[in-house]
């Protein structure tokens, strides 16, 4: 008669089977463990200041303005990186980015105080500039900012201008001007107004914000015709750090391509340069 004989557990094909099912389980245990650590983005770091109309940064209210929707948009488009803000000032940036406080900066320039051996660029994206304002009244023409000697003047503490040689010291500055600086462009506009000073230096593009909502301003301030200074806009990214500024610049142009985002420049009035 013929019998079947029955498999015990400690027969030699099931052990096999068993280390071989327990090999295959940490396998694919270890493969998804590695594929959700590498599907983890990048995480980076940018420095904002109080910037209008790119970055509006008071104290109790969340920031604002044309860099934070950026910023948004720039995670919205793209799952590699995931970037957030660092808050600094005119005066620290250049010292938190040393101490490795951030990585980029946009809305930024390199002879804006970059040294080229730690930083590198991307293409420039957006075209910004610095124009003189003051009262207008009858015998006010643009002749009037041909020649600052002797004038008072409001001016950004930190800033790079062109009328100071690029001088940012606040001393070196009142030694050759009669100069007020502030950390706030509507402090400058301010002072302009009630004639604490004579001349204010302003960014074009608060300018243009701001007669978005105040046009009858227009009309009661006299703008150069001429600049104090030109300048191309362009990303800064640390060398060596979490995103290189090749891979930034594929990300803003690409966002600055996407239909989808095209609100971003129609509700700050302003023009990206697309390659």
């Amino acid at each position: 008669m013929l019998t079947t004989e029955k498999a015990s557990p400690s027969s030699p094909w099931l052990g096999d089977f068993c280390k071989l099912f327990t090999s295959l389980a940490v396998f694919v245990f270890v493969v998804f463990s590695i594929t959700r650590v590498t599907a983890e983005p990048v995480k980076v770091q940018i420095g904002i200041t109080h910037f209008p109309p790119f970055y509006v940064v008071n104290d109790g209210i969340p920031h604002s303005g044309l860099g934070i929707d950026l910023i948004t948009a720039m995670n919205d488009i793209q799952s590699g990186y995931h970037f957030s803000t660092v808050e600094t000032s005119a005066r620290r940036r250049h010292l938190m980015f040393q101490k490795g406080d951030y990585d980029v900066s946009l809305f930024d320039h390199l002879e804006w105080g970059w040294d080229s051996t730690q930083v590198e660029a991307t293409r420039q994206y957006l075209q910004g500039g610095e124009r003189y304002i003051t009262l207008a009244g009858s015998d006010i023409t643009p002749a009037y900012f041909e020649d600052l000697t002797g004038k008072k003047i409001g001016a950004i503490l930190g800033y790079h201008y062109k009328f100071t040689n690029y001088e940012t010291d606040p001393a070196a500055l009142d030694q050759k001007f009669n100069i007020s600086l502030v950390t706030r462009q509507m402090q400058i506009l301010k002072m302009v107004l009630s004639k604490r000073v004579e001349i204010g230096v302003m960014t074009e593009s608060f300018l243009e914000y701001y007669f978005q909502s105040h046009q009858d301003m227009r009309s009661v301030l006299l703008i150069s015709e001429h600049y104090d200074q030109r300048y191309s806009f362009v990303g800064i990214a640390r060398r060596k750090g979490p995103i290189s500024a090749a891979k930034l610049e594929e990300i803003l142009f690409s966002l600055f391509r996407d239909e989808r985002y095209s609100w971003i420049a129609e509700k700050y009035g302003v023009k990206w340069e697309k390659p």
